[in-house]
């Protein structure tokens, strides 16, 4: 298994989902991740998953849009072939077996009305350590993100 971890931004709110014929909880979001500075900067955009209870505290520490975090997840990418535009290209996804604020984010880069930034990123809401392991993906999930309408389960 290849894992990388990566801190990146958040891109869009993060919706938690209970797949209907499992009955797995998990949520998907996109991270952006800057390398390099100035013209030489590059974003890279993973599409990410995470499941079972790691999925629950994104909830619970309002994870949103703009949010920066530290994910660890196995690594892939997925091939694909536009049908509007016949151009190749590819996805890379991240399997998140862990997550974490970045100390100092308050989420969304704006200071409070003290002018100071939430010092854990969660708007006060606690976030627990956590084992890499604790919460897998199931076996048989194949990196799809939708995974009602995958078929992952």
């Amino acid at each position: 298994m290849t894992t990388i971890t990566t801190i990146g931004r958040i891109t869009k709110d993060v919706e938690l989902k209970k797949s209907e014929k499992s009955g797995c909880v998990y949520a998907n979001f996109s991270l952006a991740v800057n390398e390099g500075i100035g013209e030489t900067q590059k974003t890279m955009f993973f599409e990410c998953t995470v499941f079972g209870a790691d999925a629950e505290r994104l909830i619970k520490a309002k994870a949103k849009k703009g949010s920066l975090i530290q994910v660890t997840g196995k690594f892939s990418v997925a091939d694909y072939v536009s049908e509007t535009t016949g151009k190749s290209g590819y996805n890379l996804k991240l399997t998140v077996l862990a997550w974490s604020y970045i100390p100092g984010s308050n989420g969304n880069g704006k200071k409070d009305e003290n002018g100071e930034t939430n010092g854990n990123g969660t708007d006060g809401a606690e976030v627990p350590n956590q084992d890499p392991g604790a919460n897998p993906p199931p076996d048989d999930y194949d990196g799809t993100t939708n995974l009602d309408e995958e078929g992952a389960f």
